[in-house]
């Protein structure tokens, strides 16, 4: 302990009191101080004059560095006796504390090294002792065995990232071609506009001219006749002071111009196609509002789902088959029929959603009421609450009542768009692709009910 002491005493009077290390390439100043030449030069850069000891503060007017070869071989033994008390420290670490003798064995019970010593003594007697390099290989397997683990999940991780990644780029690419299809169509839209605009404008002019200068004519017609009213009264006026025989003679006179019927005819032709403009906005705006509020997001109901039936991707995938599921007996719950409803209902507006379809197998899509049985059967008909579309071994059919509807439908549909009018009690299905309408049922009752999507297979 006292040639330890004496070591960092050792340590500490060959250090710089500057930058606190040993000393590098030491310097004496005038008070006879010693510092690094680095540190002292940079601690007195910029000055001119009254130099002072970083130390004691003593100043002298002129700069004097004078090496202090004593101190630099000091340093030296200084540092050498650091770096072998640091292999010292590093080579004791190996050793029992206890017995002073080198760590060999692998005590597992108190998963700690232990000399020879030690696993003869009392302590350790019972205990399960294997040797180091032993005990090292089982824990070196075991990081192997996690490590192939953890790789294994780092895989799975990345191959579904780089699946990720690729939807995303499947739905940037879709949507881009989407913005391009909606800006094409718009701008071809706001072209009809403007030229249906400028032509109506045209003939509104050529109208107004036309009636303008009908107007002009009528009034010099009407001054004509005024003035000559005027003259006929003067006449009249004479021809009183006359005898009766004069005064017996009768004058006829003509009516004033009207508004010619071809004319009439122009106006009221024009403010029809003006009613019928406006209807036609209307009727537009309307229909774009709906589509902005129309699409629905839709996910399936597990508490509503048959149990034979596998949910997957946040409830998204659907398939019937054999699934290993504890499903609590929820009171909503389909137990006849392998169908489910969706996760939102609706009492009243616009709607609509799309359904994927893979495979070629028996399927069922539509709405549903609220109040469908879920512990018996019931027939799939819209006098039950349920208008739908099915595909099965005869082809695709709409449940009509009193029989189906078979559809000759030459696609395959891949995706199926289903649009609910709540008010209307109206039901349409369209191949979201080819943007064909396959079916509708236009005089659904829901009375007040709430309905929700249904999905069967």
């Amino acid at each position: 302990l006292a040639a330890r002491m004496s070591v960092e005493s050792l340590q500490n009077e060959a250090s710089c009191s500057i930058c606190l290390e040993l000393f590098q390439d030491p310097v004496s100043i005038h008070c006879g101080h010693s510092f690094c030449r680095v540190c002292i030069t940079r601690n007195w850069e910029g000055l001119t004059t009254n130099f002072s000891c970083p130390r004691c503060r003593e100043t002298v007017p002129q700069q004097s560095l004078r090496p202090n070869w004593e101190l630099a071989n000091i340093t030296e033994v200084a540092k050498m006796l650091n770096l072998q008390q640091v292999r010292e420290v590093e080579g004791g670490e190996n050793l029992c504390k206890e017995h002073r003798e080198t760590l060999k064995l692998s005590c597992e019970d108190e998963e700690r090294l232990v000399c020879v010593a030690s696993d003869r003594s009392k302590v350790h007697r019972n205990h399960s002792v294997v040797p180091m390099d032993e005990a090292a290989q089982e824990y070196k397997e075991q990081i192997q065995a996690q490590l192939q683990l953890l790789k294994s999940e780092q895989e799975a991780f990345q191959s579904s990232m780089k699946e990720r990644k690729k939807k995303i780029q499947d739905y940037a690419k879709r949507t881009e071609a989407e913005k391009q299809k909606i800006v094409t169509k718009y701008k071809q839209l706001h072209k009809f506009l403007e030229e249906q605009e400028a032509f109506l404008l045209a003939q509104l002019e050529q109208l107004d001219t036309e009636i303008m200068n009908a107007h002009k004519e009528i009034l010099t017609r009407l001054l004509e006749e005024t003035m000559s009213l005027g003259a006929l009264i003067a006449e009249m006026e004479k021809i009183c002071q006359q005898p009766g025989c004069e005064l017996l003679k009768r004058e006829t006179f003509s009516q004033p111009l009207g508004i010619s019927p071809e004319l009439e005819k122009k106006v009221c032709d024009f403010t029809e196609k003006t009613a019928v403009v406006k209807q036609a906005m209307e009727e537009f705006q309307g229909t774009v509002r709906r589509s902005r509020r129309e699409n629905v997001v839709m996910t399936l109901d597990p508490k509503t789902a048959n149990a034979e039936l596998c949910l997957l991707e946040d409830c998204r995938v659907m398939w019937w088959g054999s699934c290993e599921q504890d499903l609590p007996p929820n009171p909503e719950r389909f137990k006849f029929h392998p169908c489910v409803l969706g996760s939102r209902g609706f009492t009243s507006g616009w709607h609509c959603w799309e359904v994927k379809i893979y495979g070629r197998g028996m399927w069922a899509i539509g709405v549903a009421k609220e109040s469908v049985p879920r512990e018996r059967p019931f027939p799939l008909k819209p006098e039950a609450g349920v208008w739908a579309l099915c595909h099965s071994r005869d082809g695709y059919k709409a449940l009509t009542s009193p029989d189906v509807t078979p559809l000759a439908l030459h696609n395959v549909p891949q995706q199926i768009r289903i649009c609910l009018d709540y008010q209307k009690g109206r039901v349409v299905f369209f191949d979201a692709v080819r943007k064909a309408r396959l079916f509708a049922f236009l005089q659904g009752s829901f009375r007040g009910e709430t309905v929700y999507p249904w999905f069967l297979v």
